[in-house]
């Protein structure tokens, strides 16, 4: 799936993806032939997993130790 239809997957902003990928709480994607990023089902459930947490109130160091975990 595309930026867009992850960000509208989750929940949030095309821009929150972005960001997350940015800080390494979420990994980088695959690419399509023309350069869009590509998501699957994994990256949207480890992104969900982050949203939660944030809403929850931990840090994105916290949430970078619970990754592994998770």
């Amino acid at each position: 799936m595309r930026i867009s239809e992850l960000a509208d997957h989750v929940g949030v902003p095309t821009s929150t993806v972005r960001y997350y990928e940015r800080v390494g709480l979420l990994g980088a994607p695959g690419r399509t032939g023309s350069g869009y990023r590509d998501y699957d089902e994994d990256d949207a459930a480890r992104l969900l997993f982050v949203v939660r947490a944030r809403h929850m109130g931990l840090s994105g160091e916290q949430i970078a130790d619970l990754l592994p975990v998770w």
